[in-house]
């Protein structure tokens, strides 16, 4: 996809290109579509003009996440940072230590194992629900992209 790019800021060095959309697509569509793409594009946070975009290029916007989920997020935001509390807790000790306080070291390295992978996969998890609706302009990044499309 060839795009116009704006090279007077460029020149400086300073900043990158800037992508200028400057074509119109036109479409008509009924009342209640209308009043469809104004609730969803709202619903994802997103203009009209970006949510209608996003879509025609393959890309499918999420939701903003309600009160409740933003709740539900924090409270595991705050186990995760307990999780990782005490897992720095667990690597500061020598392995001695750590055997005398478990008593059974596969035990524990077995648990501190699988600790560390939960706290990876929440933090994985946070990282992709904070993520703000956008499609990657002038990508062709596929893995953004609906199924199919």
């Amino acid at each position: 996809m060839a795009y116009e790019e704006d090279t007077s800021k460029q020149q400086s060095g300073q900043e990158k290109p800037v992508v200028r959309r400057d074509k119109v697509v036109v479409t008509k569509v009924t009342e209640q579509e209308l009043a469809q793409i104004k609730s969803t594009a709202d619903q994802c946070g997103m203009t009209r003009s970006n949510f209608i975009r996003a879509r025609a290029l393959g890309y499918k916007p999420r939701q903003r996440l309600s009160d409740k989920d933003l709740d539900g997020l924090r409270q595991l935001a705050a186990c995760r940072t307990d999780m990782v509390n005490f897992a720095n807790a667990l690597h500061g000790l020598t392995d001695n230590e750590k055997i005398r306080l478990f008593r059974q070291q596969p035990i524990m390295l077995d648990w501190y194992e699988k600790v560390a992978f939960v706290t990876n996969r929440v933090t994985d998890f946070l990282q992709s629900a904070q993520t703000a609706n956008h499609y990657p302009a002038g990508t062709t990044n596929e893995d953004a992209k609906e199924d199919g499309a």
